[in-house]
């Protein structure tokens, strides 16, 4: 019976304990809030924009060449003789005044040759006007024969009036006057002056050498004008005045001569002359030639045989725009940002491709935002964020 009790009381108070542990449970369970559901917030790609204008914009065609002068004539003796006078210019790099003397041969077997040249004129001047007094004198005798006889004799004969004679010393005289010519002329070219402005090459002469007729003297370029043949590609042509290409007149299209000399960045200002007789055939470039005048008027001067780099200064284009060649799709197509934020699809007319830039021809309204961000997915009208607008 004692146990009975025990076991029973036993049994209560597990009963009890589960019961409190489930009302602790159910009170727990009931004072715990729901889980809040959680909203997914879509955000709009950022992308990079610039903002272009629309202004008048001119093409320039960058080139590139070597500095060759305009003439380089090798100078040669004209007559035979010993040299007597050799100027101190006439050295290599040495330079010279158009007119100047550069060297001088003996004169004084041509002076003789001009001396018998003159005599002989007035030798022949002398023999054509004694025959023709001769002449005058037999013409007055017919005619007075032929007044007096009763038989008229007519016209003179030609051996009479000596008309062979006068001929003959008329060529004579023309001969000797020739010779005179000749004689002054050798006697001119005895001394060698300078053709140009200009420097010298190289020389080969020296004082006291003999010098054959068409013996080399030196090499000189003039000084007067520069040349650079820059070759370009054909449809650059249509930016440039090229005269005899591209226009008829003579005024081409200016260019900008850059190089670097004596650690100093230099540029000289020309104009394009002219085109080259053809098309390189290994290139298909086409060549033309700047001209600069008066290369050697600065400190360093625009020396012959650099290589320099020259700007083609083209047309201008009234209303265009520069954009990053990157911000260019399937090569004519633009993404602009609007007022509403949204991404717009453009297309575009490319009128010109320059290193990392493109030319647009008509530009962009003023002011448009142009993405230069190259997205994955990307759609017409999507919403986007510009750079400093993260929000």
């Amino acid at each position: 019976m004692a146990v009975s009790k025990k076991v029973v009381w036993q049994i209560l108070l597990v009963v009890l304990l589960l019961a409190a542990g489930a009302a602790a449970l159910a009170a727990f369970a009931l004072s715990k809030k729901p889980p809040s559901r959680k909203v997914t917030q879509v955000v709009s790609p950022l992308v990079r924009v610039i903002q272009v204008g629309n202004d008048p914009v001119q093409v320039t065609i960058n080139g590139e060449g070597t500095v060759i002068p305009m003439a380089q004539p090798v100078l040669a003796a004209e007559v035979a003789g010993r040299v007597v006078y050799v100027s101190p210019h006439l050295v290599a790099g040495g330079s010279f005044k158009k007119g100047e003397l550069l060297m001088k041969i003996e004169q004084k077997d041509y002076r003789l040759a001009l001396t018998l040249a003159e005599a002989s004129v007035k030798a022949a001047e002398t023999s054509l006007r004694t025959t023709k007094e001769e002449a005058a004198s037999a013409l007055e005798e017919w005619r007075l024969l032929d007044k007096d006889s009763e038989k008229k004799f007519g016209e003179p004969p030609a051996l009479l009036v000596k008309e062979p004679q006068i001929a003959q010393y008329k060529a004579a005289l023309e001969a000797a006057q020739a010779e005179v010519e000749q004689a002054r002329l050798n006697l001119k070219r005895t001394e060698v002056r300078a053709p140009f402005d200009g420097r010298v090459v190289s020389e080969n002469v020296d004082l006291g050498q003999y010098l054959a007729k068409g013996g080399t003297i030196g090499t000189v370029f003039s000084t007067e004008a520069a040349e650079i043949n820059v070759h370009i590609e054909d449809k650059d042509l249509a930016w440039l005045d090229v005269p005899g290409l591209t226009i008829q007149g003579k005024n081409g299209s200016k260019a900008v001569v850059k190089a670097e000399f004596a650690g100093r960045q230099l540029t000289w200002e020309g104009r394009i002359v002219r085109a080259l007789g053809q098309v390189d055939q290994s290139t298909r470039l086409v060549g033309v030639v700047v001209r600069v005048d008066h290369p050697y008027a600065t400190l360093p001067p625009l020396a012959m045989g650099a290589f320099v780099k020259v700007d083609l200064v083209g047309h201008t284009l009234p209303e265009a725009s520069l954009i990053p060649r990157a911000a260019l799709h399937q090569g004519d197509v633009v993404w602009v940002v609007g007022a509403d934020g949204k991404l717009r699809f453009i297309k575009v007319r490319v009128a010109r491709q320059e290193g990392e830039q493109a030319l647009l021809n008509p530009g962009l309204p003023a002011g448009s935002k142009v993405v230069t961000t190259n997205l994955r997915e990307v759609s017409d009208g999507m919403k986007v964020r510009t750079t400093g607008q993260e929000g």
